[in-house]
């Protein structure tokens, strides 16, 4: 099978999927995420989140006339002794929480989830789903770098306020596990879950 759906609006995740050649096309959703509940823990949350974000955009794929294909969707958060760090929305904010990660290692969980539609009609949806998790040690800042690395405006969209492939890569001192992960979408892991579904990239094309 060639090609799959690509429900986020993350840069990262698309030049991700470019980098491995998968055959993709960005399905815009509507979604808004929800924010954790007293009783989840960080990786329940995000589990739930990409789900749902799943079963939104199979919802939407079903009512349109659009091909049936593959759809794969995921959500990254950055957590500290159990508390999760979103995007930040302002500058106080996005201070704060580089002065919480500061000279801390924290986790961040990356859920990625495929969901298979078997036809227009039907309203079962499979859904095959995949979390990983890196440990990321930021170095101790100070209150000005945090200021400067705001002003840069790459904190904005970022979960935890931070891009491990930009500027903040000068913020990092260690991670144990996947960079990618990190970045928005673990690659390894999004390989595997291409080849159970049998949808092509490098390594499966035929020449």
């Amino acid at each position: 099978m060639s090609g799959i759906y690509l429900a986020s609006q993350s840069p990262r995740r698309k030049e991700i999927l470019e980098s491995i050649e998968v055959d993709f096309e960005v399905l815009q959703i509507s979604y808004d995420e929800d924010s954790p509940k007293i009783s989840e823990s960080p990786i329940e949350f995000v589990e739930r989140n990409t789900k749902e974000k799943a079963l939104a955009a199979s919802a939407l794929l079903q009512s349109t006339k659009k091909i049936i294909k593959p759809v794969l969707t995921a959500d990254t958060i950055v957590h500290l002794d159990g508390k999760v760090y979103g995007k930040p929305i302002s500058e106080e904010q996005g201070i704060s929480m580089l002065m919480d990660l500061s000279g801390q290692y924290h986790s961040v969980i990356t859920s990625i989830v495929v969901a298979q539609i078997k036809d227009k009609k039907s309203e079962d949806v499979d859904l095959i789903l995949n979390s990983v998790e890196t440990h990321v040690l930021m170095r101790s800042l100070s209150a000005n770098d945090c200021k400067k690395y705001w002003n840069t405006g790459e904190p904005l969209d970022k979960a935890g306020g931070y891009a491990i492939q930009g500027l903040g890569s000068t913020f990092i001192e260690k991670i144990d596990g996947s960079f990618s992960n990190v970045v928005g979408l673990p690659i390894l892991e999004t390989s595997q879950l291409l080849n159970q579904i049998k949808v092509d990239y490098w390594l499966t094309k035929t020449s």
